[in-house]
């Protein structure tokens, strides 16, 4: 099974896997880093981690021009279907998780806030878990600071971590090779940094941290950037 992971800036990925087309987070609209815009972008799938405008606002409209399903929890899947009229949304809550063609997809823990671009309550932040039907395992952490149980995490055995490192809204540089530290993948990609000025970090800098102080290879990736698993 062939992976492909395109990093659409900020927490945005377009992940190709097996033919299936599956975003997590996409964030176009407003992102001044975007390769693509909301009405070229190709999806089968979405999935979110938590409801802050900058992971869920263009789910909506790419979701109805697609017909993806969406893969949130409780309060963002019945926000979508109450006040965007999607059908295809699976609502489900953190540790849980659902079969989909290409894989199981599991949420997972996060510390972060969250509320829907309308103020409405987001539910629980989440980490996503995607276990692919031939054995590889993703980890795309969401919003989060890090916290010991990555390491429970870490146990499923990462294969890619998609770990946030802008600080300010999330962990930083450090917070996030300690992260590293605590799961253990074998890959593991930096995002939701450089976006905005208050976001702003050397990713190559802390990729040679990574190299350094960690068995995990980094890979840091440009807008638009794919890598192939």
């Amino acid at each position: 099974m062939a992976i492909q992971i395109k990093w659409l800036g900020h927490a945005g990925f377009a992940l190709d896997i097996d033919g299936h087309q599956v975003l997590i987070d996409p964030f176009l609209s407003g992102n001044p880093l975007a390769p693509i815009g909301v009405d070229a972008i190709a999806a089968d799938f979405i999935l979110l981690s938590h409801g802050h405008g900058d992971h869920v606002s263009d789910t909506p409209a790419i979701a109805r021009r697609t017909g993806a399903t969406v893969v949130a929890n409780v309060e963002i899947g019945t926000w979508l279907q109450d006040k965007h009229g999607l059908e295809e949304v699976y609502a489900i809550n953190t540790g849980g998780g659902v079969q989909l063609p290409f894989g199981r997809v599991e949420l997972t823990i996060a510390h972060h806030s969250s509320s829907l671009p309308d103020g409405s309550y987001g539910g629980m932040p989440n980490g996503i878990l995607i276990f692919t039907n031939d054995g590889k395992t993703l980890y795309h952490a969401g919003d989060t600071t890090v916290f010991a149980e990555m390491q429970w995490i870490g146990e499923a055995g990462i294969d890619v971590a998609m770990l946030p490192i802008g600080d300010y809204y999330t962990m930083g540089p450090a917070g996030a090779l300690r992260a590293v530290g605590l799961i253990r993948p074998k890959i593991v990609i930096p995002m939701h940094y450089n976006t905005f000025d208050v976001i702003a970090q050397d990713a190559a800098a802390w990729a040679q941290r990574v190299v350094h102080e960690t068995d995990a290879k980094p890979v840091v990736l440009k807008p638009g950037d794919v890598y192939s698993l």
